[in-house]
């Protein structure tokens, strides 16, 4: 295990492994993660598919827009089946 890192990330739920994804898209090759479980065994694991587009709020909008158009390009440029499937939803006020 290296001795120093530029960013040490804590929590591999779904906030921690965002961050590591975007720095090392930026290329950041010195960061590390860390998790005391599995990756997403906390909180994220029930919180899949919690996507809406609709929201009070348009910052947290762009983050879900965001979101969804990132995650239907990860099995792409994985190679890997992240298990999103875009589905339809209706909200009544």
């Amino acid at each position: 295990m290296k001795a120093y890192a530029r960013v040490v990330v804590i929590g591999g739920g779904i906030v921690g492994v965002a961050t590591l994804y975007h720095l090392a898209k930026k290329g950041w090759v010195d960061v590390v993660l860390v998790e005391r479980k599995e990756l997403t065994s906390g909180s994220t694991w029930h919180a899949a598919g919690l996507l809406p587009l609709f929201n009070m709020s348009y910052s947290v909008g762009q983050i879900h827009k965001h979101s969804v158009a990132l995650y239907q390009t990860l099995e792409g440029e994985t190679g890997k089946d992240v298990g999103f499937r875009k589905v339809g939803n209706i909200r009544f006020c």
